[in-house]
C-alpha cells in the first residue's frame, strides 16, 4: 500500500516540478528569441545603412545576416534546453522519491504502530473473555454445582471482569493521548501531597508484602494535573511492589536542580534485563522475568501511559536497573514558579 502511495506522491512531485521547469524553459526560450530576433533586426538595420553609405562611398562589402544561422541558433537552444530538462527529470525522480518516503514513512510508522495496538488489544481483551466464558460453560454443564462452588465461579467471574475494566480504562486513556484529547487543568501542586497521595491508594498492595515505602519528598511545587501525576506515581509504586520480595523498601527521593524536579523511585525487586530496558515503555510489552515470576503481571500498559503523562507534563523518565538488585525510575517535572 505504502510503496504504491510512494510512486502516486513521487509522480506528483515530478509532475509540480516538471511544470515548472517547462514553464520557466518556454519563458527563457522566448526571451533568448526576442534578443536574438532584436539583434538581427538591429544588424539588418545597420546592413542597410551600410549599403546608402557605399553607394555614396565605394568600400568593402557588408557582411550579410544568414537566416539559416539564425535559425541554427534557435533550434540549440531549444536542444540546450530539452537536455537541462531531461536532467531535472531524472535528477528530481530520485529525490522526489527519496523525498516520498522521508514524507509517508512517519505515517507508515504511526498505521504500523496502530495495526499492532489493534491487534494486542484484541489479543488482550480475548484472553480474559475467552476465560470467562470457559468459567461459565463448565459451571452449566455441571449439573451437581452446589452454592458455595457458585459463589465461586460468580467471585472469578468478577475477578475477569475487573481486568477487562482495567484493560479498557488504559485503552481509553492511551487513545486519549493519541488524540490529544485531554482536559488541561495544570496547577502548583505540591510534590508531597501527590506523593502521600499515591501511598494511599497503593498501601493495602504494600501492606500484604510487608513492604515498607519511604518518602524522601522535599517541599517543592510542581506545574501540572493533580489527578494525572498521581497516576504516574501510583503506576511506579504498583510496580515495585508487583515485582519486589516480601519484607523489602521502597524508597521515593526528590532533589531540586535548576527549574526541574527530579523525583527517583528506587525499589530492591526482581530489575529489568538490559535486553528489555529499551522496550519497557512499549504497549502491551513485558518482560521476561515479569512474565515467568509475577502471575499478576498486568497487560503492559502501565509504564506506556506513565510515559504519555510525564511527556504531556514536559518531563521525562529515565530508568537504571540490574537484574536481582532492584530498579530505579527517575522523574523530572518542571519546578513551580
Amino acid at each position: 500500500m505504502f510503496r504504491q502511495a510512494r510512486l502516486k506522491l513521487t509522480a506528483w512531485y515530478l509532475l509540480i516540478i516538471m511544470i515548472i521547469s517547462l514553464s520557466f524553459s518556454a519563458l527563457i526560450y522566448q526571451l533568448i528569441n526576442i534578443e536574438i530576433t532584436r539583434f538581427a533586426n538591429s544588424q539588418r538595420n545597420r546592413i542597410e545603412r551600410q549599403f546608402i553609405t557605399n553607394d555614396r562611398n565605394p568600400g568593402p562589402p557588408p557582411v550579410f545576416i544568414d537566416d539559416d544561422l539564425i535559425n541554427e541558433s534557435r533550434n540549440r537552444l531549444l536542444i540546450n534546453l530539452a537536455i537541462i530538462n531531461s536532467v531535472i527529470l531524472i535528477v528530481s525522480g530520485s529525490l522526489s522519491y527519496f523525498l516520498a518516503g522521508r514524507t509517508l514513512s512517519p505515517i507508515q510508522k504511526m498505521t504500523e504502530d496502530q495495526n499492532r495496538f489493534i491487534s494486542d488489544a484484541s489479543h488482550e481483551l480475548r484472553t480474559p473473555l475467552t476465560a470467562l466464558k470457559s468459567l461459565f460453560e463448565v459451571s452449566l454443564r455441571d449439573k451437581n454445582i452446589n452454592l458455595p462452588e457458585a459463589k465461586k465461579v460468580i467471585n472469578s467471574g468478577i475477578n475477569q471482569t475487573d481486568k477487562l475494566k482495567v484493560l479498557s480504562d488504559s485503552l481509553l486513556e492511551l487513545s486519549r493521548f493519541d488524540g490529544n484529547h485531554l482536559s488541561n487543568n495544570f496547577q502548583g501542586i505540591s510534590l508531597k501531597k501527590i506523593i502521600l497521595e499515591s501511598i494511599s491508594q497503593i498501601k493495602i498492595k504494600a501492606d500484604k508484602k510487608n513492604i515498607k515505602i519511604i518518602s524522601q519528598i522535599g517541599p517543592q511545587k510542581v506545574f501540572g494535573d493533580p489527578n494525572k501525576l498521581t497516576e504516574v506515581f501510583v503506576i511506579f509504586l504498583d510496580n515495585a511492589i508487583k515485582y519486589s520480595s516480601a519484607n523489602t523498601q521502597i524508597k521515593l527521593i526528590s532533589q531540586a536542580k535548576q527549574n526541574h524536579l527530579v523525583i527517583k523511585i528506587v525499589d530492591h525487586g526482581i530489575g529489568i534485563g538490559q535486553k528489555d530496558l529499551p522496550h519497557i515503555f512499549d504497549r502491551f510489552y513485558q518482560a521476561d522475568n515479569a512474565r515467568t515470576k509475577n502471575k499478576d503481571s498486568g497487560y503492559g500498559l502501565g509504564l506506556s501511559i506513565a510515559k504519555q503523562i510525564v511527556e504531556y507534563h514536559q518531563g521525562k523518565i529515565l530508568v537504571n536497573s540490574k537484574p536481582k538488585k532492584g530498579t530505579t525510575f527517575t522523574v523530572h517535572l518542571p519546578i513551580f514558579s
